[in-house]
């Protein structure tokens, strides 16, 4: 079976159920993980959006609006 998960060093060892509890813990991280990165991600382009509202109402024009 192909995957990419780290399985910890004595995952031979463990029950089915420790297993079944690893594999959801890993789950929901690696969940947490990708939102959390979409949150921030979303967040960059609102403070990148804000600054460029900013500058334009200090006067700045885009340059590639004059191309």
């Amino acid at each position: 079976m192909r995957h990419d998960y780290d399985f910890p060093p004595d995952w031979n060892a463990l029950t089915d159920a420790e297993k079944s509890e690893w594999m959801t813990r890993e789950r929901c991280r690696r969940m947490n993980k990708r939102i959390r990165s979409d949150e921030l991600e979303k967040e960059m382009e609102d403070d990148v959006e804000r600054a460029i509202r900013i500058l334009k109402a200090r006067g700045y024009e885009d340059i590639k609006d004059k191309r």
